[in-house]
């Protein structure tokens, strides 16, 4: 896998913006290359970096997903490269199929000489990037946790490309909340999905890096980027962010922070229910892939809820409905373990905001939960003895 002719041009989506791009070539799959790009509102464009930097954390997964070496056209800095194969060690060790490859670049330099002024958080508008954006104090950091002064909105990662208005509709909104907030917000749009990166599981391998290479590519400007922690210190296991992995995309000027692992989803909700731009521009659906909250898959439902449970559900704008159906919240279902977590936290934010119909409702969707578990072992139970009896008769046809 290699990068080349990488340039910085005009972009098409018009003159007040620009773009990086280079042309990535693969050993295996599609034939030719493709190019990645990310367009910036150009005002930004002498803070694009001009190292290889970037390039290592964007396609990092995908050259250890697929198993080719990586080369890169410009140098890059020394700690990454060095970090690059830990990185990659830390991947293999969580998923079997992932490997170990050689990243060759033409030098390793130290990017220590740059020196950017600025520190970065990106906001999807969830609640971690609200929690991140909002939140003054360090989380358990011995030095200062640097103020945030950008926040970085990405078109590309959770609205599609396709989908313009949607995201204008979001950036708009973000734009309101980044000035009521103090910051300044730099939108940004990425191909990174629509090409073949996307084989390397964004979820599971990925979203970390490909946030990384974007405050990489504004390098120049950033000496810190916090990328909000979606998993607390108690629910920690192999992500595509994740403490143990995102701060080693780090460079000599600018570090990578994954930001807030010491507090539950639960904590954030209830710390933003007072913070009027969380509750006019709150956005956690990823099932309806626009700017909207879909208000009924089960991420929206449990944000629902706990803002109901701290009395800011009827104040807040960004969901289609200003109060919860407990009737509905009985029939969740939290089979999956990630999902019972969260509702067990949001019990016990019930308990001590004194809303025992909230509390009931849940024990109603644990108990059915239950139940349906208990059904589909029986059912489970039967089907493999007559699985096993039928088949030589399926053998025959």
């Amino acid at each position: 896998m290699e990068v080349r002719d990488i340039d910085i041009v005009g972009s098409p989506y018009g003159a007040h913006r620009a773009r990086i791009r280079g042309e990535v070539r693969y050993e295996s799959g599609p034939r030719g290359g493709e190019e990645y790009w990310l367009d910036v509102p150009k005002e930004h464009v002498s803070e694009l970096s001009t190292t290889g930097n970037p390039w290592v954390a964007c396609l990092l997964p995908l050259a250890a997903h697929t198993g080719e070496p990586l080369r890169i056209p410009l140098p890059v800095d020394a700690p990454l490269m060095a970090n690059a194969e830990r990185l990659m060690r830390i991947w293999s060790a969580w998923y079997p199929d992932v490997s170990v490859v050689r990243v060759e670049a033409p030098k390793a330099i130290d990017s220590s000489d740059l020196q950017p002024g600025r520190a970065a958080a990106f906001f999807s508008g969830g609640v971690d990037s609200f929690f991140t954006a909002v939140r003054s104090r360090p989380l358990a950091a011995p030095a200062e946790r640097a103020p945030v002064d950008d926040l970085i909105t990405v078109w590309g990662f959770d609205v599609p490309l396709d989908r313009t208005d949607a995201f204008a509709r979001l950036r708009d909104r973000h734009r309101v909340v980044a000035r009521d907030l103090g910051k300044h917000l730099i939108d940004v749009a990425t191909n990174l999905r629509s090409t073949r990166w996307r084989e390397a599981q964004w979820s599971y391998l990925a979203h970390g890096a490909g946030l990384a290479c974007i405050a990489l590519f504004l390098e120049r400007r950033f000496h810190t980027a916090y990328i909000a922690g979606s998993v607390a210190y108690r629910d920690l296991h192999s992500w595509g962010s994740h403490p143990a992995t995102d701060p080693l995309f780090s460079t000599s000027s600018t570090a990578i922070v994954y930001d807030a692992i010491a507090y539950l989803r639960t904590e954030k909700i209830e710390s933003l229910a007072d913070c009027a731009p969380a509750l006019f521009a709150l956005h956690v659906c990823y099932e309806s892939e626009t700017d909207e909250n879909c208000g009924v898959c089960n991420k929206c439902q449990r944000t629902m809820l706990a803002l109901d449970i701290c009395g800011a559900l009827a104040r807040c704008d960004a969901f289609p409905r200003k109060t919860i159906d407990l009737r509905q919240v009985a029939r969740f279902d939290s089979s999956h373990p990630f999902d019972f977590r969260e509702l067990q936290d949001i019990r016990k934010l019930a308990l001590v905001k004194g809303r025992t119909d909230a509390v009931r409702a849940i024990d109603r969707s644990f108990a059915r939960t239950r139940r349906r578990k208990r059904i589909r072992a029986g059912l489970n139970a039967v089907r493999r003895p007559v699985g096993r009896l039928l088949r030589p008769f399926r053998r025959r046809k």
